[in-house]
């Protein structure tokens, strides 16, 4: 973990549920399906996985704020 404490790794899983696409992101250290971060089934594989990667993303974005936030936090301190 970085100092900020805001390091994440996280990872999709897509693959067929019956007759649509299912979506899971979760991290690396409860990988167990039972409790991903977001979740979602789609009509087609394309529509699964775009749905993740761009959930990825926002999770990345939202990241990127919060160190952002206490990088500037650290500095108005020092």
């Amino acid at each position: 973990m970085n100092t900020l404490g805001t390091e994440i790794h996280l990872h999709a899983r897509v693959f067929r549920a019956g007759c649509d696409w299912y979506a899971d992101i979760d991290d690396h250290l409860d990988p167990q399906p039972d409790d991903p971060f977001w979740y979602g089934y789609y009509d087609t594989q394309r529509a699964a996985i775009d749905a993740a990667c761009e959930r990825i993303a926002a999770f990345n974005r939202a990241r990127a704020e919060r160190i952002s936030q206490q990088l500037l936090s650290l500095a108005s301190i020092g």
